[in-house]
């Protein structure tokens, strides 16, 4: 039975659609048949560009959204950026960070878009509008000869633009539209003491910068039609009443202009399912009034018993519609429409100063990662979004930290966070700008977007900095204002503990943990461990699987570490920023032999600290109250670097360690005490669990075994013992530990690997002559004996299960002989020898099989992904025959 809710998850993850528009006015989407080229090769003014006697003869074939370079690989005019060291080689790259544009470069020079398009000549005689949902940075734009707008006013990458062309247009014809993108990077090419400059997207030290820095359409460009009155910015706010969640009080607004010349009377309908309500309204010539629905007023709005959304996996994900009609006489004018979610989502500082986050009125441990822009070119798939958060879900993440430097996060992303429970903290900038009117303008229009959204539950101002005081002022009264419930707070996170309560109740991470932190350090550690809010933390460096090492490079650059492109993909420091990870991996495990050996002991690695940091904050909540890793994705190919997933869409150890960490009734073992605790996220009670432990010698002799029956209260955790080592262990033994229910039916399992040499913290230092970090503890756990495990040869039957857009993979697996099969990896291929289809999601993944043990577990794909190939399933792993 918990296979099939697994897959029914996981197949819910797969079938998830876009979500619904942000507005049902008539809406003509510009997105294909667009023109792309660069301004010193067209001599023509935009006010010839824009007509039909113009011809773009030799002008690129695009697709809108895109980025002038994401457009320009497409049309093979550059090699994949992404493979190899092929970024170096476009014109315009600059090694490390910079804000600003090299002179010379092929992108410091405007681009010219250019589309022609057919308006439906049922717009003859309404309202036009153009709407352009992401510019960067700049643009001058004209349509049918005539200009619309000039970079005086179309400046932002996080604006939304909309231009009335109702005189310019010609409905029933073609019309031509130009756009004249400007690029940021434009000033003077100095040293700036900062990471942000303008509002734009800043990739900080995650990966290299795309030379074109963004510079593009990257949102949406479409045209509607409406009547003389026009329906913005639509927004429910709820009120719950928590805990009892009896009834929830729902405040309904909208914008209304009037875009004729003369004043217009009309009526302002709404329907929430069969709730129905309505009130007249009267504009001035162009006025623009918000029409409110209160539950004062409108008793409809006051709802019994409401359908409340939750995080993942606390309860269901339950959403709303809101249509809203504008009417003049019988003729209606527009429409628009939201999707809502009634939830109550709070936070507040402990009396320790940390915060901690409350969901329908019940405490939440946060357990979650920074979200990072999801391809460096800005090609922003629903399927990447899918993929990736629905990860985050399987993983029972509850909270993604959308990340300062990144952009402001597409409706995608959003939505595909409603629909699966994972909660955001928006963080607002990287840095203070200096243009701060600009600032305020992208930030408004960003918390109008995304207000109605019920993931949304925090804003952080800006990373490891505090805005300015009129910017913190600005970003105070712009969350009052339209995202009143809502909190903020303004700096990401302090560096110094005791700063946490001018920082807002979060601190950040520390340069151990973003190189290599073992298991034991959450434990071991309060000021950078399980205490408070770890905004920042980590485990360090995340190894990607190699199947994803060898589709990023050549092989020639995967051995020995760190090679120049190898280097190019880690960090932007480069690869010795993570020798850390290298000498870990070498005294915990043993020098690895080749870069297949280095990827299986960077999962095994990843798994053990990645399970280790999430349990010690589940241990030690709710003085512990929260941590969003650093980070959860990446934009480009790289390794190690910080992630969970890996560009290719793969899940390594980390994730898999992390989603056996986080399961919402676990068993688990402390690295400080040797306790063992049952860990209840759930707000209901479980009782008589059985908790049962055994340690085995490295040949997997019994050397021990202990068992207790235990309650454990909602949201809570109860101790079940602390264990006796006994005498005469190995090296290198392990522990397995059992959770089941009042019945003896299974609930969970835990497997670890210890050892007799224990992880004990040293000394730690920079070496500024070489840029390396090293770390020299005085102990480290030796599990150097696992690479004599004997080889395993596992039963293995597999199956292929469903119809249409999806599939399963069910593997039966058992070990049939009298040694451990250990981090054994499942995963579904193209054909045999194939590459892997991701995303994937296993139930398990890099476990532990002992002698005799059977198991079954499924993992759910999409059928598109096998590109028609036959799928086949392989399992490997540490000491396990492919």
């Amino acid at each position: 039975m918990k296979t099939i809710r697994l897959f029914s998850a996981a197949i819910t993850i797969l079938s998830l659609c876009a979500g619904i528009p942000a507005s049902a006015q008539e809406t003509l989407a510009l997105r294909d048949h667009w023109r792309l080229q660069s301004s010193p090769r067209v001599s023509a003014t935009g006010d010839v560009v824009s007509t039909a006697a113009f011809n773009p003869k030799g002008w690129y074939p695009v697709s809108v959204p895109t980025t002038v370079l994401a457009a320009l690989v497409k049309n093979q005019v550059y090699p994949d950026p992404f493979y190899g060291d092929n970024l170096k080689r476009i014109p315009g790259y600059r090694a490390d960070g910079w804000l600003v544009m090299p002179e010379g470069s092929p992108f410091r020079v405007p681009w010219w878009f250019r589309t022609t398009f057919r308006l439906p000549a049922a717009y003859r005689g309404r309202n036009i509008v153009a709407h352009f949902d992401g510019i960067n940075y700049k643009a001058n734009i004209w349509l049918n000869g005539r200009k619309v707008a000039d970079p005086s006013t179309t400046i932002g990458m996080f604006r939304r633009f909309e231009f009335d062309i109702t005189r310019y247009a010609r409905a029933g014809q073609d019309n031509v539209l130009a756009v004249e993108i400007i690029a940021p990077g434009q000033g003077p090419d100095i040293e700036y003491h900062t990471k942000q400059i303008e509002a734009t997207t800043g990739w900080d030290d995650h990966n290299p910068y795309p030379p074109d820095m963004n510079m593009g359409l990257w949102q949406d460009v479409y045209i509607t039609a409406t009547g003389p009155l026009r329906l913005g910015n639509p927004y429910v706010a709820s009120k719950l009443e928590a805990p009892s969640l009896r009834a929830a009080h729902l405040t309904v607004a909208v914008d209304v202009t009037n875009v004729t010349a003369k004043p217009v009377t009309g009526r302002i309908s709404g329907a929430i399912g069969r709730t129905r309500f309505s009130q007249p309204v009267n504009l001035a010539v162009n006025e623009t009034k918000t029409v409110e629905f209160s539950p004062a007023r409108f008793r409809q709005l006051n709802l019994r018993n409401p359908r409340v959304w939750w995080p993942h996996p606390l309860g269901r994900q339950e959403l709303y519609d809101l249509t809203l009609r504008a009417s003049v006489g019988r003729r209606v004018s527009d429409t628009a429409a939201t999707r809502f979610g009634i939830r109550e989502a709070t936070s507040y500082l402990n009396n320790e100063g940390w915060r901690i986050f409350k969901i329908n009125g019940y405490n939440v441990l946060i357990r979650g990662a920074a979200w990072m822009t999801s391809d460096m070119l800005l090609r922003l798939t629903h399927r990447r979004y899918a993929a990736l958060i629905g990860y985050a879900r399987h993983a029972n993440f509850n909270m993604l930290r959308s990340e300062g430097f990144s952009i402001r996060e597409t409706e995608d992303f959003y939505n595909l966070c409603d629909e699966l429970g994972v909660m955001v903290t928006q963080q607002i900038f990287g840095r203070s700008i200096a243009d701060e009117p600009l600032a305020i303008a992208c930030v408004k229009d960003m918390m109008l977007r995304i207000r109605n959204h019920p993931s949304l539950v925090h804003f952080l101002g800006h990373d490891e900095s505090f805005p300015t005081p009129t910017l913190d002022a600005a970003y105070r009264q712009l969350i009052a204002k339209y995202c009143p419930d809502r909190t903020y707070q303004p700096n990401s996170g302090a560096f110094r503990v005791e700063d946490r309560f001018k920082t807002g109740g979060t601190r950040s991470g520390t340069r151990e943990l973003w190189t290599y932190a073992n298991p034991a350090h959450y434990y071991t550690h309060k000021n950078d461990g399980a205490w408070g809010f770890a905004q920042s933390g980590g485990i360090g460096g995340v190894i990607a699987p190699f199947e994803s090492m060898r589709r990023m490079m050549p092989k020639q650059a995967l051995w020995p570490p760190w090679t120049d492109i190898w280097s190019f993909h880690t960090v932007i420091q480069g690869g010795t920023y993570f020798d850390a990870v290298l000498e870990a991996m070498n005294r915990r495990y043993g020098k690895p032999s080749g870069i297949e050996d280095f990827c299986a002991k960077g999962q095994v690695m990843n798994y053990e600290s990645a399970r280790g940091m999430y349990e010690a904050f589940a241990r030690n909540k709710y003085s512990a109250t929260g941590i969003t890793a650093w980070k959860y994705d990446t934009s480009w190919p790289a390794s190690p670097t910080w992630q969970y997933v890996d560009w290719y869409l793969n899940a390594g150890g980390a994730l898999y360690g992390s989603k056996k960490a986080c399961e919402p009734l676990h068993v688990q073992y402390s690295y400080d005490d040797n306790s063992i605790w049952v860990v209840n996220s759930f707000y209901r009670e479980f009782s008589k669990l059985k908790v049962a432990a055994r340690i085995y010698n490295f040949d997997m002799t019994p050397k021990y075994s202990r068992a207790a029956t235990v309650d454990v209260g909602g949201d809570s955790k109860t101790k079940a013992f602390t264990i006796e080592w006994p005498s005469g262990l190995s090296k290198t033994y392990f522990l397995d530990l059992r959770l089941s229910d009042a019945s003896g039916k299974p609930i969970t399992s835990n497997f670890y690997w210890l050892s007799t040499v224990p992880d004990i913290p040293g000394e730690q230092g920079y070496d500024r002559a070489h840029e390396l970090f090293w770390i020299r503890a005085k102990s480290t756990a030796d599990f150097t004996d696992l690479a004599k495990l004997p080889r395993v040869a596992l039963e293995v039957r597999s199956r292929i299960e469903g119809r249409g857009a999806e599939r399963r993979a069910v593997v039966a697996l058992r070990n049939p002989s009298k040694s451990l099969a250990f981090s054994v990896h499942l995963a579904v291929t193209r054909g045999k020898g194939g590459a892997e289809v991701t995303p994937t999601f296993w139930g398990d993944n890099y476990f532990a099989l002992q002698p005799g043990e059977k198991r079954e577990v499924t993992g759910a794909f999409a059928a598109s992904d096998l590109e028609g190939a036959a799928p086949v399933v392989k399992v490997d792993g540490w000491n396990v025959s492919g």
